[in-house]
């Protein structure tokens, strides 16, 4: 009797020790697995989520954009490590989902307006398509944004030890709790003749184009589930069965690592929590930078800028276009001149034009844009004197008109200047005379322009030659550059793009 006690306490004790070597092996394993995703926390079933802005910073997954952007990328890695590895592993028997927290952010350059909807965008985009892969219930979750993120900005600065940190910092202190935005990027980008600014540019600011995500889940209780008894059949016991999962959820996950706290005055961010714009009682005027629609643009064809004849010699035409823009619509209005005026007397050669042009375009993107596709319709005439070698010259006047065809697309972050390519055909009628260098008659190089006519004096006719075309009349490759902008709070136009307008608190704008 003995021995069979002993048979059975060392039997026991050998499936302690399985048990717990198969625990600790499990949660071992577990922790190698999941030790790259830092953004997942795992909290009690009486537990509600809590998280630092430091700890948010440190250990948020971050979805990065480009500027301008919020549409999200799915091939991005961390989306793709996020979708295609950590779904993969989901036990919806051990964890369930309860909250995620999102926030967008953005870069300081650019009006606050703008600004404000792209970290309100970016932070929905990234939450909505998130959430399609790992149902989180809504009540618990939230999405919000921070634009012109500085208090990350003074992170980043912080964390590489900047040279920088303090006066820029003196700075955010200075300005941004008292609303004052505007001010304070016109104070960054004056110090040291502005290279201060474009290393902020440049160093941190595609940092601050993200959006930030945490994840929290609940572990499941571990109490078995047992259904209720049946009435048709109350003395048999129904078999167990699991409960049905409420959502998607994964596996159970470490705790995550301690992290050490960031010395500075970050605010405690609660998942609930909207960032508002920065506000001071005190202020009864908050700056705001309004950005104008250009009313005039300026414009040279390059490929006149640098004509060559081929063959002949080069002969660079001067030309300039100027286009309305109204303040929305379709069509515009130009305006063009090309004036080149080249000769080259010891080789009696000559490049002397004087043509106008009037074209009406329509862009086929409207709402005031004015760029992408375009056709239009030109007329213009000209006086010309073309002369090739002594023997082939040509002077007189035409006339023309046309149809175009273009494409124009901005080459600049503020799309003040573009790029503009150009196709045109039509029909062309020139009026002229032929000339040569030298008598015709008598074959004397006298020093004097003739026009090329043997016959009697009284039956000569000036412009009695026509030369007709039908066909392309137009190429180009232009630079485009806004030249002038209307005013918004003001009546007339300004070289400046934009302009600080004083907003009342409180008012109907606000």
């Amino acid at each position: 009797m003995m021995q069979m006690v002993r048979r059975h306490k060392r039997s026991l004790l050998l499936t302690l020790i399985l048990a717990i070597f198969v625990s600790v092996y499990s949660q071992s394993n577990d922790s190698t697995r999941f030790s790259k995703y830092p953004y997942l926390f795992i909290l009690d079933e009486n537990q509600e989520p809590s998280i630092t802005d430091e700890q948010f910073y440190k250990v948020a997954l971050k979805v990065i954009f480009p500027v301008d952007v919020f549409y999200l990328d799915s091939s991005q890695e961390e989306i793709k490590e996020l979708i295609q590895n950590l779904i993969p592993q989901i036990n919806t028997d051990s964890l369930k989902p309860h909250s995620m927290m999102v926030r967008g952010s953005s870069s300081p350059e650019g009006p606050y307006r703008w600004n404000r909807t792209l970290g309100d965008e970016r932070s929905a985009h990234t939450f909505n398509y998130i959430n399609r892969h790992l149902k989180f219930p809504e009540e618990h979750s939230t999405h919000d944004s921070r634009p012109e993120d500085y208090q990350q900005l003074l992170y980043l600065m912080k964390e590489a030890k900047d040279p920088s940190y303090r006066i820029v910092k003196s700075l955010v202190d200075k300005y941004y709790q008292a609303g004052m935005l505007s001010q304070l990027k016109q104070h960054l980008k004056r110090i040291d003749g502005g290279k201060l600014w474009n290393r902020l540019y440049k160093q941190y600011y595609p940092k601050l184009r993200v959006a930030r995500v945490v994840l929290f889940f609940k572990k499941q209780p571990s109490e078995p589930y047992m259904a209720q008894p049946s009435l048709a059949q109350p003395s048999q016991p129904e078999p167990y069965m699991a409960p049905p999962p409420d959502s998607i959820a994964v596996e159970i996950l470490p705790e995550p690592v301690v992290i050490e706290p960031f010395e500075g005055s970050l605010p405690i961010l609660h998942p609930t929590e909207i960032i508002p714009e920065p506000v001071n009682p005190e202020v009864s005027y908050i700056p705001e930078r309004h950005y104008r629609r250009h009313i005039i643009g300026i414009r040279t064809n390059l490929l006149y800028d640098f004509f060559y004849l081929p063959g002949h010699y080069w002969a660079p035409s001067p030309n300039i276009q100027l286009e309305y823009y109204p303040l929305t619509g379709h069509i515009t209005a130009n305006l063009g001149f090309t004036g080149p005026y080249w000769h080259h007397w010891s080789r009696q050669q000559f490049w002397q034009i004087r043509d106008y042009v009037l074209e009406g375009r329509y862009y086929y993107i409207g709402g005031g844009q004015f760029i992408g596709p375009y056709a239009s319709a030109y007329v213009h005439t000209n006086i010309f004197g073309i002369g090739l070698s002594k023997t082939k010259g040509w002077e007189g006047e035409g006339l023309g008109a046309g149809a175009i065809f273009g494409y124009t697309m901005p080459i600049s972050r503020n799309k003040r200047w573009r790029l503009e390519f150009s196709l045109g055909v039509g029909f062309y009628q020139a009026k002229h005379d032929p000339y040569i260098y030298g008598n015709p008659k008598s074959s004397v190089e006298d020093g004097l322009y003739y026009y090329d006519y043997l016959g009697k004096k009284e039956n000569f006719k000036e412009r009695n030659h026509v030369f007709t075309w039908i066909g392309p009349t137009n190429l180009g490759v232009h630079l485009t550059y806004d030249l002038l902008y209307r005013r918004i709070h003001k009546k007339g136009v300004s070289f400046n793009r934009s302009e600080l307008y004083q907003r009342k608190k409180g008012g109907a704008d606000e």
